[in-house]
């Protein structure tokens, strides 16, 4: 039932923007993350990158699949932030 849990979720206004950039990060990464702090951990995540990055959210909250260029700039970010947290915790 854990692994359920690792679906978009979090406050961030958008359900599909958080869906596309959860699916940049290789898996691996996110079930390094111990499954009782896994929701926390994502949806802060794309809080973050809301917050820091409008405009890329915006191009990933719009239906259909992410450009190539958004996909390739979401992706260089949301996995420096795993890298970060994961280091950070020594996961």
């Amino acid at each position: 039932m854990a692994e359920k849990e690792t679906g978009p979720i979090g406050s961030s206004s958008s359900e599909a923007a958080n869906r596309k950039i959860l699916e940049l990060v290789d898996e691996a990464k996110v079930k390094r993350i111990p499954f009782f702090v896994r929701r926390h951990a994502l949806s802060k995540t794309f809080e973050k990158i809301e917050h820091e990055h409008p405009e890329l959210y915006a191009v990933a909250a719009k239906e259909g699949p992410l450009p190539d260029e958004a996909r390739s700039q979401l992706s260089a970010i949301v996995n420096a932030i795993f890298d970060q947290k994961l280091k950070k915790h020594s996961l």
